[in-house]
């Protein structure tokens, strides 16, 4: 089954979850892309921007859930990983997408570089975009 992966921001959980069965407009900045493990990817991504141990990230329980079980579902990001993916510099996301492919490979998937590149360098935007803000950054599956 194919999903779509949609990330963007609004100003809280409430607005989030009220667009989980639209899914963001185009009045919002978003990131869109296509099928792939986004509650894996999240706590993957957090453990390896913010240093923790990818063990103490899931026993932390990672992205919340903001919308019904029903309907497409819609995460909240943690919050740490927001701030690390805003404050994160080109090299830094660059060395980020480096180790999240070299993590993905270790358990037999592969991720295009470009591809990992692209798609933390705009999820790091929006996360920038919500810091500043003092909005949140969200992500839509369909």
């Amino acid at each position: 089954m194919s999903s779509i992966i949609t990330f963007f921001v609004v100003a809280d959980d409430a607005v989030a979850a009220a667009l989980a069965g639209s899914g963001p407009g185009a009045d919002l900045a978003i990131a869109e892309y296509g099928n792939f493990d986004v509650w894996t990817t999240l706590t993957e991504w957090e453990s390896l921007a913010t240093g923790r141990d990818l063990d103490e990230v899931e026993d932390d329980g990672g992205a919340d859930m903001v919308s019904d079980a029903d309907e497409p579902v819609v995460l909240a990001f943690p919050p740490a990983l927001t701030e690390a993916l805003a404050a994160a510099d080109a090299p830094a996301l660059n060395r980020l997408a480096s180790r999240w492919i070299e993590l993905r490979a270790e358990e037999g998937e592969e991720i295009d570089e470009e591809l990992a590149n692209d798609l933390l360098g705009e999820v790091a935007g929006l996360a920038a975009e919500a810091v500043k803000a003092g909005a949140s950054l969200y992500v839509w599956i369909c």
